[in-house]
This record gives C-alpha cells, sequence and structure tokens, in this order.
C-alpha cells in the first residue's frame, strides 16, 4: 500500500493514503461529558472549540493552581504549591445547572489534575 508522512510538523512516519497523523500525533477524541446531552452538544460546536482556545491563550495557567499559591497552603490536597499549565477550560457554574456556556465570566483555564476533581464534585453532586 502505497503510504505518506504524517502532517505533524517534522514527523517522519508514515502512515496510509486515508490517514493524516501517525498514532502518536491523532487529535484526542472529542471532550464527551459524562454529566449531560447538553454539555456534550455545546463541546462538539466550533464556537465552543474557539472560545475555548482563545479562553486557554489569554488565560494557560491553571487558575486554580494560581489561587492556592496565593493562599500559600501547602499541604497535599494543595499539590504543595504546583503551578501548571491549564490543559481545558471548564464552565465555572455547570452547564447541566444552568451555566451560561459561552460567557467568559463563567470559564476558568484548569489543569488535568484540577478539572479532574471539579467534574468528580461535579458528578456527585448531580446525583
Amino acid at each position: 500500500m502505497v503510504k505518506k508522512y504524517c502532517s505533524h510538523s517534522g514527523c517522519r512516519r508514515l502512515v496510509n493514503l486515508n490517514e493524516r497523523y501517525c498514532d502518536k500525533h491523532k487529535p484526542k477524541d472529542s471532550h464527551v461529558s459524562k454529566t449531560s446531552e447538553f454539555a456534550n452538544k455545546i463541546h462538539a460546536s466550533n464556537r465552543w472549540r474557539k472560545t475555548s482556545r482563545l479562553y486557554r491563550q489569554a488565560n494557560p495557567i491553571c487558575e486554580q493552581c494560581l489561587r492556592e499559591a496565593k493562599e500559600g497552603d501547602q499541604s497535599r490536597q494543595k499539590r504543595a504549591g504546583m503551578i501548571n499549565l491549564a490543559t481545558s477550560v471548564d464552565h465555572i457554574v455547570p452547564l447541566f445547572a444552568g451555566g451560561e456556556p459561552y460567557d467568559w465570566d463563567n470559564l476558568q483555564s484548569l489543569c488535568d489534575y484540577h478539572h479532574a476533581l471539579k467534574s468528580q464534585r461535579e458528578r456527585e453532586q448531580k446525583k
């Protein structure tokens, strides 16, 4: 079968003609919310992807890490004051609770750790 190079800049791995990226550079699957179908619909939209990207560019550091560093609490629960890059944009008031999906006042940049904690609390709250 005829192959071509992965489309990721500088990658020299070969992929099939009907593929764009190698396994290492394939984009992540789209976000799937475990709390609401409405949230899944929002997260799949181009408007959300653009809003999320622009917000993360304006706020590249995890806002929860920054808050905890300012509080000065060095306990284990606070991850010893570590500050991480944000990997996702989260709704402060969850969509299932009526939060505005595109309002920047309802958004916060979070690292994987803090986003997982918040999502877990929201799933428990929804039960």
